[in-house]
């Protein structure tokens, strides 16, 4: 029974989930999830990075009111937190027609934004970390981001004989990219309709209440089936085996716009 450690991508991991399924799941119990992923597992750790939004204040209440719930139900979840940094941009002027560099006297046309720090070299740095000191056995990122495959690499190279696995997010696609280096495999439904958190749980004398505006997820067999996939198919390495296990993900984007919204996540604070 190997020690997982578990790095969670906390947005990209939203995202997928909200798009796939609405804010059904977001109330989710990532180390429930983790051990019915990986069923022979002892759960170590689950490492979750993520931010605070910033200019969406109900929002904000809604993710510190889980990730509290989270920690005082599952003492194995660490929350690592990067943060949002104000990024002020300009899009065409119907004054002057200038698009990024406004002519305009005051400049027109400019808007805030946020844009999520840290947290990916956050999680790299974990990751490579517990390679290289050995903490657990084997390590499970929760992310199709592939800019975290310099960390594989570096991971790989440290501990050669350490199993990496990629726990694909739904609505997220497979990272063809980590083809080769890891076994990669999708989050079903059915896992995640199992892995949800008491609506209240007790945290220190207070009660934290699963938000309203996270409605309740459909009941079990009642909801869509994303997978065709029998239960504990998938993500167990064969002895001395770093190849790929090809996932069934949802389709890919297909156009420059959709992986734009992909790409654009970062900047896109959870509601």
């Amino acid at each position: 029974m190997p020690d997982t450690i578990a790095y969670v991508d906390g947005f990209n991991l939203y995202h997928g989930l909200k798009s796939k399924y609405g804010r059904a799941y977001l109330w989710l119990d990532i180390v429930e999830l983790v051990q019915r992923m990986r069923r022979d597992d002892t759960v170590r750790a689950v490492k979750y990075f993520t931010a605070i939004v910033k200019g969406e204040p109900d929002a904000a209440r809604r993710q510190e009111t889980y990730l509290a719930a989270l920690t005082a139900h599952r003492p194995q979840v660490q929350v690592i937190r990067g943060h949002f940094k104000v990024k002020n941009m300009r899009i065409s002027c119907r004054a002057c027609g200038a698009q990024w560099q406004c002519r305009c006297e005051p400049p027109q046309q400019r808007y805030r934004t946020y844009e999520e720090k840290l947290t990916d070299v956050a999680l790299a740095t974990e990751m490579v970390r517990d390679a290289a000191l050995g903490n657990g056995d084997l390590s499970l990122l929760i992310s199709t981001d592939t800019d975290f495959l310099p960390a594989i690499k570096a991971s790989s190279e440290l501990a050669p004989t350490r199993p990496i696995l990629v726990a694909c997010p739904p609505g997220r696609g497979r990272p063809n990219r980590f083809d080769g280096m890891v076994i990669s495999f999708p989050i079903r439904e059915e896992h995640l309709m199992a892995s949800l958190l008491p609506d209240s749980v007790p945290d220190n004398g207070l009660a934290r209440q699963r938000p309203d505006k996270w409605a309740s997820p459909p009941s079990p067999g009642t909801g869509p089936q994303e997978f065709g996939i029998r239960a504990g198919a998938y993500g167990s390495p064969r002895p001395g085996h770093r190849g790929a296990a090809r996932c069934a993900p949802p389709p890919r984007c297909s156009t420059t716009a959709q992986a734009a919204v992909h790409r654009n996540d970062r900047r896109r604070p959870p509601d």
